[in-house]
This record gives structure tokens, C-alpha cells and sequence, in this order.
């Protein structure tokens, strides 16, 4: 199994590296607004390494390609990012959630746990800070930022619907 180095750059983002069997070293950079940069090093010796610059969808697109899957817009589920005791979770809303058709305000994610629905991801685009009247959708991916342990209830939202 190939070994993959994780080193934070602070202001930047994340690299993580890799060396191929043919000793080559591969490092893939994922800054903080979501642009990639991949970087190959055919030995230790280059001064100049390969560069690809890449947008965040078009990084989804390769790595759709490279783990052969078919392509969609799709956010990586379960992504958490720390922000100090609160993380950022993206949820999808099923077709046959009882959320379906509520409005931001009705589903109770915020009153009944705290988190907050930060935005609302769809096939036509995102939405940021969705107002409380904005009805979800089947299939909607909605990001939510909250406490760890807000995130089973929040699911049983997803699940079960809002309490009376």
C-alpha cells in the first residue's frame, strides 16, 4: 500500500505527497478556497516539478476519472472541517425524506440542535446562507455547520422529519 504524507501549510491549505513505484514523487496541494495544484518529481534532483493547476470542480472531475467512478457533481459525504469544537458536514436529502418540500425554517434543523444549514448545495448551484423560507429539495446536499454530536440528530431529521 502506498504510503501518503499529510504536511498543513498554514495560509495555504494541505499537501499531501506520494512516491510511485518507479520512484517518482507525487504531491497534490488542496488550498483553503479550493483550488488544487499537482506537482510530479521525477527525481529528487528536478528544479522545476510539473505543475497542474486545477479548480476545485475540475479536481472532482480528475478524481472521478482516477478512481473510476462516473462522473456527477458530488460533494464528498462526511467531510468535516475542524473550526474549533464545531465541524462543517455535508448532508444529502434524500427523494423520500420527510424534509422534502419543508421550508429551512420548518425542518428545525437550528432550533431543535443549534447547527445551522450554511448552504444548500443543487444540480443548478449552490446556494449560500439559504433564507429561512427556502423550500429543500429532493436530492439537495445541505451544508451544516454544528456540533459533532448535533449530527446523529440532524440524520434523524433527514430520516424522520422535524418533531411536532
Amino acid at each position: 500500500m502506498t504510503e501518503i504524507r499529510e504536511t498543513r501549510l498554514p495560509g495555504i491549505g494541505t499537501k499531501f505527497s506520494l512516491d510511485t513505484r518507479r520512484d517518482e514523487n507525487v504531491c497534490v496541494v488542496v488550498h483553503t478556497d479550493g483550488m488544487r495544484e499537482i506537482y510530479h518529481l521525477v527525481d529528487d534532483d528536478d528544479d522545476e516539478p510539473y505543475r497542474i493547476a486545477l479548480t476545485d470542480e475540475e479536481a472532482r472531475q480528475v478524481g472521478a476519472l482516477l478512481g473510476g467512478v462516473i462522473y456527477r457533481p458530488q460533494l464528498v459525504q462526511d467531510l468535516e472541517v475542524a473550526l474549533g469544537d464545531l465541524v462543517v458536514e455535508w448532508l444529502d436529502v434524500p427523494a423520500d425524506s420527510p424534509l422534502v418540500g419543508l421550508t429551512v425554517e420548518t425542518c428545525r434543523i437550528r432550533r431543535t440542535t443549534g447547527a445551522t444549514i450554511i448552504a444548500i448545495m443543487r444540480q443548478q448551484g449552490a446556494q449560500a446562507m439559504p433564507r429561512p423560507t427556502e423550500i429543500l429539495a429532493a436530492n439537495d446536499v445541505l451544508v451544516v455547520l454544528g456540533k459533532p454530536a448535533d449530527f446523529t440528530i440532524i440524520r434523524g431529521l433527514i430520516t424522520n422529519g422535524p418533531p411536532e
